[in-house]
């Protein structure tokens, strides 16, 4: 498991550095976009998000001083994701497009929080699922979790690169408990 800990700290590290870059135009269209692509390349290529930058040098110029501050706030507000847990599965059930990626029945739920500061509860956003796959150790797919709800909700409808369910818990490492109280309860369960 410290394999998994070690790539998505430092996939929580590297999309820091890009959410904070895609806001901060001392750095350059095309300095963004080597950042951008390092955090791209943690997720298998069925499932890649792409983190393209909000607004590009030249639009910037288009904003005035006061829209310019108001969307440099934005650099503040960016903070890095905190890993509550990571859950071991074996034998997951996934769409049909997802098996000819996986080269090993294992898969791993890494949970981490939201990217930038909103002022609650420290609580889940996101499981990002790792797995061994033919392009290296990658984040295959990732569901969202609504706390407003709660529920946790698919990032895409497409049901063949789905994870539908991860399988049989086998091992579990807790770093975090997070706050808010439906993440809690679910950080305290035995599941």
């Amino acid at each position: 498991m410290e394999e998994i800990k070690s790539f998505i700290e430092s996939f929580i590290q590297d999309e820091y550095t890009c959410n904070k870059a895609n806001y901060d135009f001392s750095i350059s269209d095309d300095g963004y976009e080597e950042v951008r692509l390092k955090v791209e390349a943690y997720f298998h290529t069925v499932n890649s998000d792409e983190y393209w930058r909000a607004l590009e040098e030249e639009d910037v110029q288009e904003l005035d001083i006061e829209q310019k501050e108001l969307y440099f706030q934005n650099v503040g507000r960016a903070i890095s994701r905190t890993l509550f847990q990571i859950k071991q599965y074996k034998n997951p059930k996934v769409g049909e497009g997802l098996v000819r990626w996986l080269v090993n029945d294992e898969l791993f739920a890494c949970y981490i929080s939201y990217t930038e500061n909103n002022d609650l509860p420290l609580d889940y956003s996101t499981v990002f699922y790792v797995s061994q796959t033919n392009e290296g150790l990658k984040i295959i797919y990732k569901i969202r979790y609504e706390s407003d709800i709660p529920e946790w909700r698919h990032s895409h409808y497409l049901k063949i690169n789905q994870v539908k369910n991860p399988g049989k818990l086998v091992a579990m490492e807790k770093y975090k408990a997070p706050e808010e109280p439906n993440s809690l309860a679910d950080y305290n369960s035995a599941e």
